[in-house]
């Protein structure tokens, strides 16, 4: 068995661990650049949380609050010249995955010269990265533990990866304690993108010791603190331990990778419009289903770790029953159970099948899909 394994640099965890930014941040230099998303950081109450560190530190914060939920290559682009012009010394982003995506590509190609979208589409990277620290506020993408970036190119209606072994952040801090303030909604969709992080990667085809050790434990936080995070969203150890989990699912699936829920997940979500967690909690039960007859072992010891079944049940019994388990807590958490919900119609899915086809995802996934068993997934998940 061959490997690599990229592992982030430094990661604080832990309640109340954001405060130690401004000592981190100090490291780089006298100034930051705050990257955010549009309304989240002051609608939950996390502002003041995340900006005092820095004050205390004598520390002065350059503002850039313009991420939306879905990063476009026209977005970090503008992160990029607004770090170049307001002349940080390191980038702070503080957000989901969609801003520490975005923060990610545009400290990746900080010192290239031409455009983000040259390097969307395959120019090569030559730079060292600029500085960076990641402060997740979402137990979803796990992008803090992770060398891509998701990414769309409106114009082509495309949306992908861009990646670079380096871009790991300098630090991570995650701090449970900012997701507390977080919608139902978001717990929901951001915990089912974790579960879904976990799964694939402890199914990947090269899945390694390390992958499927952490993912693993991810599947077991998740599933056993998700359904008390989302009902009881000011519930502490919940929050924290599907944290955990989060972060270690980004680990995983940067150390082994993901299958055909992504795949299909990219194309279904800049078609729609519709949020990367969403569509993964939709589609998850359907291609669990689909991978069944090859990975029926792994999902027996998934629902054993997650206490689904007792141990000693059945083996092809455990893998049913956790499949099973996975499409009633899609439903508990408030998620539709079809992708017709999503805005996908029977009249669309020759052209979501032409458009998922050349995902690298798709190639990884445990079991081979091929044009006819691609239309089949979606028109039973419709």
């Amino acid at each position: 068995m061959l490997f690599d394994l990229y592992l982030p640099q430094r990661v604080l965890f832990g309640p109340g661990s954001t405060y130690r930014l401004g000592e981190e941040a100090r490291r780089f230099g006298k100034k930051v650049l705050l990257v955010t998303g549009r309304r989240s950081l002051k609608e939950t109450g996390n502002f003041e949380r995340v900006t005092t560190p820095f004050v205390a530190a004598k520390i002065e914060v350059a503002f850039f609050d313009q991420v939306d939920p879905e990063p476009t290559l026209d977005t970090v682009e503008a992160v990029r010249e607004c770090a170049r012009q307001e002349k940080c010394a390191v980038m702070v982003a503080v957000g989901g995955g969609s801003v520490l995506d975005a923060v990610k590509a545009a400290a990746g190609l900080f010192y290239e010269e031409g455009p983000v979208k040259d390097y969307f589409y395959g120019r090569e990277i030559t730079k060292h990265r600029f500085p960076w620290i990641a402060v997740p506020t979402t137990a979803g993408s796990g992008s803090e533990a992770t060398t891509n970036a998701v990414l769309i190119d409106r114009e082509a209606k495309k949306k992908q990866s861009l990646r670079h072994p380096f871009w790991l952040p300098e630090v991570a801090v995650v701090d449970p304690i900012l997701t507390m303030a977080q919608s139902r909604e978001l717990t929901a969709r951001a915990g089912l993108d974790a579960l879904t992080h976990a799964i694939e990667a402890y199914t990947y085809r090269f899945a390694n010791p390390l992958s499927n050790a952490v993912s693993c434990e991810a599947v077991r936080l998740i599933v056993q603190n998700i359904h008390t995070a989302y009902r009881v969203g000011r519930n502490r150890d919940a929050r924290e331990r599907v944290m955990q989990g989060s972060f270690l699912s980004g680990m995983a699936i940067q150390n082994a990778g993901v299958g055909a829920v992504h795949a299909l997940a990219h194309t279904i979500g800049v078609r729609y419009n519709q949020p990367h967690g969403l569509v993964c909690g939709v589609l998850l039960p359907h291609i669990m289903a689909f991978n069944l007859p090859l990975v029926e072992e792994k999902y027996a010891a998934l629902a054993v770790v997650a206490g689904v079944v007792p141990p000693g049940t059945d083996t092809t019994a455990a893998a049913t029953r956790f499949v099973a388990y996975v499409r009633r807590l899609v439903e508990k958490l408030g998620l539709p159970s079809r992708i017709g919900a999503l805005g996908v119609k029977e009249a669309d899915i020759d052209e979501l099948v032409e458009a998922t086809l050349p995902a690298n995802s798709l190639k990884t996934n445990p079991r081979r899909v091929t044009r006819p068993e691609l239309k089949e997934i979606l028109h039973q998940a419709l």
